[in-house]
């Protein structure tokens, strides 16, 4: 399961709860995950059990009433308390060698960068000790495109036509308005002075390497949602604001983060509000 297969399916896994129900859910989902685990597919098995958990969690609690940030929030705690316990329970079953397991492990999903560019020096070892933030990362990424594609994937109406869509998917209308917290602006500051500060402390700086990668992806949504605002405000058309998002993630992520950190402290996104509307033909 590549990390891009495994980020869209839990948009398809949040469409099945919506229909689906919790019952059903749980019971076929859980089922397959121990189908595959029997089958010997066990990292698939983990994986898939990872994302239907994640997607599940998240799901219960926008049926409490929770906002956005909050059930995203408690989702990622919940999931890193339940994995971090099977992580410990694994490691001590394991024994010693589990560090060299996990190193292995990344060295092989990792091989084929080498092969398609030998000129490129990977660090296996350090890519390890940032793995809970990768991990993490993943699943912010899947929580946010599961809110956005659920739209698309529940009902053929288009949000930028039909604003009733928006009022049966309230927490998609809250990617644009999403903000970081308070608490995270100081977390990053931390977390450079830690990584960049020159502590020769292997354990500090890995630490403050996995905090900065966090940060990085919470301000990085926050920047799309100034350039989502942006797009908006020039009336862009929908095949247009594709294009332009698929080369702004793939090739812009920093520059995106970086938007995202000025909009904290500037808000951008209010002094787009209060200039004046720019018409772009729109594409069909």
């Amino acid at each position: 399961m590549t990390a891009l297969t495994y980020i869209l399916g839990a948009a398809s896994l949040k469409v099945l709860r919506q229909k689906s129900g919790r019952l059903i859910y749980w019971g076929l989902n859980v089922a397959l995950s121990a189908g595959l685990f029997a089958l010997d597919f066990k990292m698939l098995s983990v994986a898939f059990f990872s994302l239907v958990l994640l997607t599940g969690v998240f799901s219960e609690l926008e049926d409490l009433g929770l906002n956005l940030s909050v059930s995203a929030f408690f989702t990622l705690v919940i999931n890193a308390l339940i994995w971090t316990g099977t992580f410990l329970f694994w490691m001590s079953i394991t024994g010693p060698k589990w560090s060299a397991t996990v190193l292995a492990a990344v060295e092989n999903l990792l091989k084929p960068l080498e092969v398609y560019n030998p000129g490129l020096q990977v660090k296996y070892f350090d890519l390890m000790l940032q793995l809970p933030s990768v991990i993490i990362m993943m699943w912010m990424a899947s929580i946010y495109l599961a809110v956005l594609l659920e739209s698309r994937l529940l009902t053929s109406r288009d949000p930028q036509t039909d604003p009733s869509v928006m009022q049966d998917l309230p927490m998609r209308e809250q990617l644009k308005e999403f903000r970081v917290p308070d608490a995270a602006v100081w977390i990053f500051i931390l977390a450079l002075l830690g990584k960049f500060g020159g502590f020769s402390n292997q354990t500090f700086e890995a630490i403050s390497a996995n905090a900065l990668n966090v940060c990085f992806t919470l301000f990085f949504f926050q920047g799309i949602a100034v350039v989502a605002r942006t797009f908006e405000k020039v009336r862009l058309g929908l095949i247009w604001q594709t294009l332009f998002m698929v080369m702004i993630v793939v090739y812009l992520f920093l520059f995106v983060s970086a938007l995202g950190l000025v909009d904290y402290w500037f808000d951008i996104r209010a002094r787009l509000a209060k200039g004046p509307e720019v018409n772009v033909k729109r594409e069909t």
